[in-house]
């Protein structure tokens, strides 16, 4: 039988919408990220385990690391591994250690414990400091350090199950796509396709028109499986129609304008917007978001996240 590996899945910015706005928020995310995982032959099953959605694979930790960074709206993900039903501190203890490569080399650790259900024999500050302890008693080369530890063990306690959090990598954060509406691009340029990425990143749903590179799109596809897709609407009377898109990019609105998808009966109080998301990034910025939508698994989004502020 092949052994399946899951992960928890945070949503992050999802969380402070309102409960109705949230719900189709994630289903909109569950079914972009089941489709981005037919698309590229992953096995992948989704869950749910008490509030936390789920998803198990037993496909490569790397190849479903990689799926998961490219699906917006995550805004972290963890690896669990299953430890069993006996939580006694000593025997966790043991496993935690018996495939660790460093057993043995001086290093710093931290315990954190994240209690789920009923209470039972442990609290998390109790369990922590037990468990700590176990860990020192059977490496000595390990010494406690709460700042800024070399390695945090991430422990999850039920009362009569553990697992332990092995990692947690940082998602695409976003909002879903498809969420937000329909922008018209022309994908041309290389700034172009940098663009329509930061807008997808928002939840809009990109219309790639006229002469869009078909490179670009297959790179972009990977991130929305669904690009190129109208979104759709109901009137007052139920009925649904084609969503109009609301902005443009990579064109003048004046070309834009065949691709709207207006219906003559509709009133439109609000003007067309045109799009310039690149507006004050430096070069070296637009390289950095060029390797983080080739390889966002490797390439974080923002590599300097504060250099703005001191700026």
């Amino acid at each position: 039988m092949v052994e399946q590996s899951a992960w928890i899945l945070r949503f992050g910015e999802l969380g402070l919408k309102s409960k109705a706005v949230r719900k189709g928020f994630k289903k909109t995310l569950r079914k972009n990220l089941m489709q981005l995982a037919v698309d590229s032959g992953v096995p992948l099953i989704r869950g749910r385990e008490r509030h936390q959605d789920m998803v198990y694979s037993s496909a490569p930790a790397e190849t479903v690391e990689n799926l998961l960074a490219h699906a917006l709206g995550i805004a972290a993900y963890e690896r669990v591994k299953a430890l069993g039903e006996n939580v006694d501190p000593t025997h966790v203890a043991t496993l935690l250690l018996e495939n660790d490569p460093d057993f043995g080399t001086a290093r710093t650790f931290g315990v954190r414990v994240k209690r789920l259900g009923q209470r039972g024999e442990w609290n998390t500050m109790a369990y922590a400091a037990a468990l700590g302890s176990a860990l020192c008693e059977q490496d000595p080369a390990l010494s406690v350090d709460l700042s800024k530890p070399s390695r945090w063990y991430r422990m999850i306690l039920e009362p009569h199950q553990i697992a332990h959090i092995e990692t947690r990598k940082d998602g695409p954060g976003g909002l879903p796509a498809g969420v937000q509406g329909d922008v018209v691009a022309q994908i041309n340029t290389l700034d172009d396709f940098l663009s329509a990425f930061l807008i997808l990143r928002r939840g809009t749903r990109i219309i790639p028109v006229l002469e869009s590179k078909q490179d670009h799109l297959e790179v972009l596809q990977k991130w929305d499986p669904y690009i190129g897709r109208r979104s759709r609407m109901r009137d007052e009377a139920g009925v649904s129609h084609i969503r109009p898109a609301w902005g443009v990019t990579g064109m003048s609105v004046l070309d834009a304008e065949p691709f709207i998808e207006q219906r003559e009966d509709d009133i439109k109080t609000t003007p067309l917007c045109t799009l310039h998301p690149l507006m004050g990034w430096t070069e070296l910025e637009k390289e950095c978001l060029y390797k983080h939508i080739l390889d966002p698994l490797h390439h974080p989004l923002h590599p300097d996240v504060e250099s703005w502020i001191h700026s």
